[in-house]
């Protein structure tokens, strides 16, 4: 800016120029606002996207450790035993099967069956060894891992302590100590799979009909062969004797708690409850998932990327609240009986059961460059159950299973700690869960149709294969 002149005679020249100056700078701005607005003109405006900020995510695996404890239960007769193939300790090339023992269980803690504060409700003279007069329980232990004598119940080197529905890299990983319905979507996908049939036949071999050259512990000079076949000798003597996981038990379960059968179950004619609420409501919920997110993709696809994503219909989110809420307490049937049990003896038996497919793969049979599960596994049942040689036919039938099983249970895991009631559009907790969780919605459906052939998106009500 130029200084005013102190010469009297000069202001008027001053102020002039500071006119002309004035009016000079004022065209430029206009004219510089003029170009700016063409130039916004030609780029079809300002050339930026909005998003909303990514809400945080729902740590599941984390509030289902924090909020359920363990419940009463004791493990099936010799699960240490027969899961005596599985390594975790050191063993630094584990796979899918290795990967489910983790989700469920942990070695090194005897499992504690009930609470020690079940002592006070007990005659005092039952708890005590009669020859010497000392208790054959540790006052000082705050959970029992035997009930009244060593010998009826007693509890493995083997605890329920899973690290299931982890979220992606989990600090610290779950550590669940109970089983849910969810476990029983999971099992009966794994029987559907056939792992109980395949399991079925190689006992058959090793016990009675000898059609499968397996060792007895003497024809191989390592020890390997040996563990198996204590492994199998434990399966033997549980199946003789009829304490192992069986058909009627899983298929009592699947009815009870989810309205399910399986294909073996349904020769059975049982006569039992039927949890058909479960089986309704759950694909009602695939199926009003399925449309929220179709909703919001046509939202996102009309408004454009420039603009923030467009809530979905709050009336889509109250129907799916409406439906978890109903669910939910359809839940409760899992707690009847021997449900739980049914669903932890038949998880045991089939984590050994694929554990021994594992180790008797070549015997079997199958090509030893067969050395994954997704390898493996079908070839065996194309072996002992089809009798067919190995197909490898575009589906992979370990592969749908276990999506189905995965998926469908992580969903199930989610609903008993997700706050379903939280419907505030984008920022609410149920939207978040439902986008969160859109990638396992979309792959138990995809699943579930190479399986059946069934769309659970086209119907809020299908006729599923399943349903008893």
């Amino acid at each position: 800016m130029a200084a005013e002149p102190k010469d009297p005679k000069n202001k008027d020249d001053y102020q002039a120029m500071q006119q002309q100056g004035g009016t000079t700078g004022g065209s430029t701005r206009e004219s510089d606002i003029k170009s700016l607005i063409k130039i916004l003109e030609e780029a079809r405006g300002i050339p930026i996207s909005l998003r909303l900020t990514e809400p945080d995510r729902i740590e599941t695996g984390k509030r289902l450790t924090n909020r359920f404890g363990r419940v009463t239960v004791a493990f099936p007769p010799c699960s240490g035993e027969m899961l005596a193939l599985i390594k975790i300790n050191g063993n630094t090339n584990k796979d899918d099967i290795d990967r489910y023992f983790e989700e469920y269980f942990n070695f090194g803690l005897k499992h504690k069956i009930i609470s020690s504060t079940a002592l006070s409700e007990l005659d005092p003279d039952l708890l005590e060894c009669s020859d010497d007069g000392t208790s054959i329980f540790s006052e000082v232990d705050p959970a029992l891992t035997e009930w009244i004598s060593d010998c009826c119940l007693c509890s493995p080197c083997l605890t329920l302590d899973g690290i299931r529905n982890a979220d992606p890299s989990p600090t610290p990983l779950p550590s669940i100590k109970r089983l849910f319905p969810g476990d029983v979507v999971w099992l009966s996908f794994m029987e559907r799979m056939g792992i109980s049939q395949i399991l079925g036949a190689i006992l058959d071999a090793y016990a009675c009909n000898g059609r499968l050259p397996i060792s007895n512990g003497s024809l191989e000079p390592g020890i390997k062969d040996d563990i198996v076949a204590l492994v199998l000798e434990v399966m033997t003597r549980q199946v003789k004797t009829g304490i192992s996981s069986t058909v009627r038990d899983r298929a009592c379960l699947y009815r009870t708690a989810l309205g399910w059968t399986s294909e073996a179950g349904r020769k059975l004619n049982l006569d039992t409850s039927v949890n058909t609420g479960f089986n309704t409501l759950f694909h009602k919920l695939i199926y009003h998932s399925l449309e929220f997110y179709k909703d919001k993709r046509l939202a996102v696809a009309i408004r454009g990327t420039a603009a923030p994503v467009a809530p979905p219909s709050v009336a889509t989110l109250i129907t799916i609240r409406d439906t978890i809420d109903v669910l939910k307490k359809r839940f409760e049937a899992f707690h009847y009986g021997r449900n739980f049990y049914n669903t932890l003896s038949g998880i045991v038996w089939t984590i050994a059961g694929m554990s021994v497919i594992r180790s008797l793969a070549t015997t079997i049979g199958i090509p030893p460059a067969f050395n994954a599960p997704d390898e493996f596994i079908p070839a065996a049942y194309d072996i002992l159950v089809l009798k067919r040689p190995v197909n490898t036919g575009e589906t992979n039938r370990y592969l749908v299973h276990k999506e189905c099983a995965d998926k469908g249970r992580d969903v199930l895991l989610d609903l008993e700690v997700i706050d379903h009631q939280d419907t505030t559009p984008v920022t609410g907790e149920l939207e978040v869960w439902l986008t969160q969780i859109e990638a396992k919605i979309e792959g138990y459906r995809t699943a579930y149709r190479t399986l059946t052939g069934v769309d659970l998106g086209v119907s809020p009500t299908p006729v599923i294969e399943q349903q008893a």
